[in-house]
């Protein structure tokens, strides 16, 4: 629970962030990059706590998702691609 608590919050954190950058005006300057970075951390932690928590190993869920993600779009994103999921595709 805690897990996933703090990827939630750090989640949003993060979010404010690039909503103060990119619909507020705010520079992509090195504070704001370097306060984005700190809370990628943050969410990195509470992922790898959360794949702990539920015995998972970590490279194995990224490698997993990478190969969802290939089965999806294949070489490049579309819009079209994300919104016509196959049945099943979570």
């Amino acid at each position: 629970m805690t897990a996933a608590l703090g990827l939630s919050s750090e989640g949003g954190e993060f979010v404010e962030i690039v909503k103060k950058m990119f619909l507020q005006g705010k520079p992509a300057d090195q504070e704001n990059v370097f306060h984005m970075k700190r809370e990628l951390g943050d969410i990195m932690w509470y992922w790898v706590t959360a794949c702990m928590a539920l015995k998972l190993d970590p490279v194995e869920v990224i490698l997993e998702n990478q190969k969802k993600l290939e089965a999806r779009y294949g070489e490049e994103f579309t819009i079209n691609q994300s919104e016509s999921r196959a049945e099943g595709d979570l």
